[in-house]
């Protein structure tokens, strides 16, 4: 069955200096047909800080405050701990923005959320559309990746995901790469990975710049094997090919 949040992080509430996200949104948000579930503390004390609301069929509402920026957050709408809404920003816990919150819960209540498809379901789902099986899973990317970065942070590379028409025209270096952080893993289709590494150095205004290339090819294979990840090789590119699907 599946199961719904809705996440709200409030980063500001203060009533005579003490936090009161839960009392406030108990008293301010119609929760129809859920009710509020106190969350505890570590300690075993009823958290000020959080606040849980559930329906009937695994339904869960759940806002956090956070204790770093006053006056700031976001809220959005979760489905078997997956965003399937936007994610909606606030600078301001006001009358405004609990109404806006009150019309989630009402979307939630009424079904809008029922059927949409979470991104692995979508992922699940272009992957069996295109006839393609899956070779790689989220623990053996970050293994490769968390390798690379402590090892290779210059070295290039590129990959495809599976929602993408047409693969990249260039490498890029990991280190620049700020994407690969937040993406979902398991969205990529193929990955190369370079086994060279070319560097320029500049050595004058009217000449070529002054170029070295470090082979990485051994070092790749030691990881690769290390991690059990399946590649191939590509001679005409010098690079590995790591396939998430194929």
């Amino acid at each position: 069955m599946a199961v719904f949040y809705i996440v709200i992080r409030i980063l500001q509430t203060d009533r005579k200096g003490d936090d009161i996200l839960y009392d406030t949104l108990c008293e301010v948000l119609d929760l129809r047909s859920g009710r509020a579930v106190p969350s505890d503390t570590a300690d075993g004390e009823r958290s000020q800080n959080i606040f849980e609301a559930e329906w009937k069929g695994n339904l869960r509402f759940l806002a956090v405050m956070s204790e770093f920026r006053r006056g700031s957050g976001c809220y959005y709408v979760l489905k078997d701990g997956q965003a399937v809404s936007p994610i909606y920003h606030f600078s301001k816990a006001d009358e405004a923005l609990f109404g806006r919150m009150q019309r989630l819960i009402d979307d939630i209540e009424n079904g809008k959320f029922r059927n949409k498809k979470t991104l692995r379901e979508r992922i699940a789902s272009l992957a069996e559309e295109k006839g393609l099986t899956s070779y790689m899973n989220n623990t053996k990317w970050h293994e490769l990746l968390n390798a690379l970065n402590e090892g290779m942070r210059d070295i290039v590379l590129q990959y495809k995901t599976l929602f993408d028409e047409l693969p990249p025209d260039d490498y890029w270096d990991l280190y620049g790469d700020e994407d690969i952080v937040h993406m979902d893993l398991a969205q990529i289709e193929w990955m190369k990975i370079k086994s060279t590494i070319t560097n320029y150095r500049h050595v004058g205004a009217l000449l070529p710049p002054e170029i070295t290339v470090c082979h990485k090819k051994e070092e790749l294979v030691q990881i690769l094997r290390k991690y059990s990840i399946p590649y191939e090789y590509d001679e005409g590119e010098q690079a590995f090919v790591v396939y998430g699907y194929k």
